[in-house]
């Protein structure tokens, strides 16, 4: 099966934790924060007008993502990576997780990952670059 690439436009963002509404008579509520909810639906947008398959359920994947942030202005010429936040984990977690159902029907089916924080470089924009393949 051919691999899955697919790129969103815009400043990567990591996955915030759910947040506590309020407590009803079921028990306690809990949301998706806006920021969150608006990228996973992005990432399934795109790939539902991708024109790509899902993978089989229970198929091995090896995923790889590329997240380019914006270079902050102030940053010393001599720091080539980025070091602060959003941190690899919470970016990797939004994107998988809402990927989950569409490109695969787990996440558990990661078997192999690469992932990689890099600044966009002008002109290029900030982004998101994710390729999922079946594990060999």
């Amino acid at each position: 099966m051919q691999p899955i690439r697919l790129t969103l436009l815009g400043e990567p963002l990591g996955k915030a934790r759910a947040r506590k509404g309020g407590v009803t008579a079921k028990g306690v509520h809990f949301y998706t924060p806006e920021p969150t909810a608006h990228a996973e639906n992005a990432w399934r947008a795109i790939f539902n007008t991708s024109g790509c398959q899902p993978f089989p359920p229970k198929t091995a994947l090896e995923v790889t993502i590329t997240f380019y942030l914006t270079r902050p202005k102030s940053l010393p010429k001599k720091i080539t990576r980025p070091l602060s936040r959003p941190d690899k984990d919470n970016l990797t977690k939004l994107v998988t997780d809402a990927l989950e159902g569409f490109a695969y029907d787990n996440d558990s089916r990661i078997v192999d990952s690469h992932e990689h924080k890099r600044f966009a470089v002008y002109p290029d924009q900030p982004r998101t670059e994710i390729v999922i393949g079946e594990a060999t």
